[in-house]
């Protein structure tokens, strides 16, 4: 076969239109999620979610709960989200948080660390760690301190007594996330890996808590080690 003519019946990937698709499924979800979240008592989701309720001039209603340490104020019954800065949440962020809000049934956490698997996410658990726990141990290797440094300024809090390093984050009021990580050991290299609480299902999908950890592992990555 002509190898220019092979080339050509390669199909073109389309980023833009990639991204622009996801944008619309993701517009689409938070549609579904304000519909269902309508018929609901924004006293009794913000029960279920652990976030505050103010009731403001009006008829109007505010939920607050922090996203990652940064505050978020939901507005009732528009549901629309936006940072402390007043600043419209990206979709990602509203899609997450109008999931949660919708999801949320008040379960108590159980305080056990579990894997992606174990929360329903057995289909997602081999890329999932790939791409979260496996690519933080090739970033990190042997550099703990400068792990420790990135987890701190990132927002997370020290776990004792887990593998070599352990953090702890609040992705949203009730769903906590964990990363534990072990050095390398002779011929074995770092390990590292993303856990839930055990109780993380009645509060997001295994789909959304794995796009939570991708999202724990990106910023991790992203932040410089400052002496």
């Amino acid at each position: 076969m002509n190898p220019d003519k092979r080339e050509n019946n390669i199909p073109e990937l389309n980023n833009s239109a990639n991204e622009a698709r996801r944008q619309q499924s993701l517009k689409e979800r938070c549609e579904q999620y304000k519909n269902s979240l309508k018929n609901k008592d924004p006293q009794e989701v913000a029960r279920l979610a652990a976030v505050s309720i103010m009731y403001e001039k009006g008829d109007s209603i505010s939920l607050y709960g922090a996203h990652f340490n940064e505050e978020y104020k939901i507005s009732w019954p528009e549901l629309t989200i936006a940072d402390s800065s007043g600043e419209k949440a990206s979709l990602e962020v509203e899609a997450l948080w109008l999931h949660y809000l919708d999801r949320a049934d008040g379960h108590p956490l159980s305080g056990r660390w579990v894997n992606l698997s174990e929360i329903g996410g057995l289909f997602y658990q081999q890329a999932f760690q790939g791409y979260s726990g496996d690519m933080l141990a090739e970033f990190w290797g042997a550099n703990l301190e400068a792990l420790e440094k990135a987890c701190r300024a990132s927002g997370g809090w020290r776990v004792p007594n887990l593998a070599d390093l352990a953090f702890e984050w609040r992705v949203l009021p009730r769903l906590p996330i964990c990363l534990c990580y072990r050095l390398p050991k002779g011929v074995e290299k770092a390990w590292a890996t993303i856990l839930f609480d055990a109780a993380s299902s009645h509060y997001v999908a295994a789909d959304v808590a794995a796009i939570a950890g991708k999202k724990l592992a990106d910023r991790l990555v992203k932040i410089p080690d400052e002496e």
